[in-house]
């Protein structure tokens, strides 16, 4: 008997733009957040700068609150995959930020 082929995830359809993504945040829509300090500015601004799965992923994880676990879900990512852009994020950011090693998250 040939061996079962692994299963591959398949990419979003043309023109989807992250609709599932969104219809799933959607439906666990909370009250509006306050409207961000002025000095978040430069973070933020820095954020809408990284590569697009990378920002989304530190706004869900930061600023919904995420657990890696429902940012992978809302990304429809492996857990491993939400990691690496939150690592790869904070690296981005620390660098164009200018924090010190010392400064950054844990």
């Amino acid at each position: 008997m040939p061996a079962a082929r692994p299963t591959r995830r398949t990419a979003p359809a043309p023109g989807d733009g992250g609709s599932r993504a969104r219809a799933r945040l959607a439906a666990r829509r909370e009250p509006a957040l306050d409207p961000l300090p002025a000095s978040n500015a430069d973070l933020w601004r820095a954020v809408r700068a990284l590569p697009s799965r990378q920002a989304q992923a530190v706004a869900l994880y930061y600023l919904e609150d995420l657990s890696v676990r429902q940012t992978a879900v809302v990304l429809d990512c492996a857990e491993g995959t939400v990691r690496a852009h939150l690592a790869k994020a904070r690296r981005t950011l620390a660098r164009r930020l200018h924090l010190d090693a010392g400064e950054e998250e844990p």
